[in-house]
């Protein structure tokens, strides 16, 4: 079952009579803005009616609402991890001890994350083609309880807004 949230998004991105708008659902869930709004801000970094967007556009209009978001965990890195290859890479062996702790890596799809989800907190999901938002511990997307693994998990806060002098 979806949100309410993410139903009244829905909704208005059927108004729209919108589709590949998985970026634009989440950007209005993480930043709490309107879907109208954040459909502007991606339609400013380059996102086309009816196309999907690039992660990179993603960051850049999140970034343009106020919000930065910080990786959590990235299921190539642990991949990468166990190349002998990268073996001797200190920063990559210790970037992935880090994410094999977290509970990301543990629960791999969206069906068995769902109760182990933090209680506070906003966070970006990706999975291979589709992004999602996790707010307080529930899932706004029609993911739910599918089984879509997820690749890469970024915790959204709000920007420092640095002090005029």
């Amino acid at each position: 079952m979806t949100s309410k949230l993410y139903q009244k998004i829905d909704r208005r991105s059927k108004k729209w009579r919108e589709s590949n708008d998985c970026t634009v659902k989440a950007l209005a869930i993480a930043a709490g803005v309107t879907y109208e709004q954040a459909h502007g801000a991606l339609a400013l970094r380059g996102r086309n009616f009816r196309k999907g967007a690039p992660m990179f556009t993603f960051w850049d209009a999140l970034g343009d609402l106020g919000f930065t978001g910080k990786e959590i965990y990235h299921h190539y890195i642990i991949k990468k991890s166990e190349n002998p290859y990268y073996q001797n890479c200190e920063q990559t062996q210790e970037k992935a001890k880090k994410m094999r702790r977290t509970r990301w890596a543990k629960e791999r799809t969206m069906k068995s994350i769902e109760p182990h989800l933090p209680k506070r907190g906003v966070y970006i999901v990706q999975t291979s083609s589709h992004v999602l938002c996790v707010r307080a511990g529930q899932i706004h997307d029609w993911t739910t309880k599918r089984r879509h693994r997820i690749t890469h998990v970024h915790h959204i806060t709000r920007a420092e807004v640095p002090e005029k002098k």
